[in-house]
């Protein structure tokens, strides 16, 4: 059964990050500051990011979950039409 996104906030950090690898969908990447952002859709209709940081090498630093459609707009920048066709 899928999370929701009130039940994903509320489980422990290093369970968002499992969930997220083994039940998430891709979607995108974008850049900010010295974090690389992996954005990825659940079952459960909500969005879930992930931080790297890039410069220290480290994998996932935090996580950002959320089901706004405006938290998908710091993506457009990196969304090319050619790539959906």
């Amino acid at each position: 059964m899928p999370y929701s996104l009130q039940t994903f906030q509320s489980i422990p950090f290093e369970q968002q990050v499992t969930v997220v690898w083994n039940e998430g969908k891709y979607i995108a990447t974008r850049y900010e500051e010295e974090d690389t952002v992996g954005l990825y859709h659940m079952d459960g209709g909500f969005f879930v990011e992930l931080y790297y940081d890039s410069y220290q090498n480290k994998m996932v630093e935090r996580t950002n979950s959320f089901s706004d459609p405006e938290g998908l707009e710091d993506y457009t920048p990196y969304v090319k039409l050619n790539d959906l066709m």
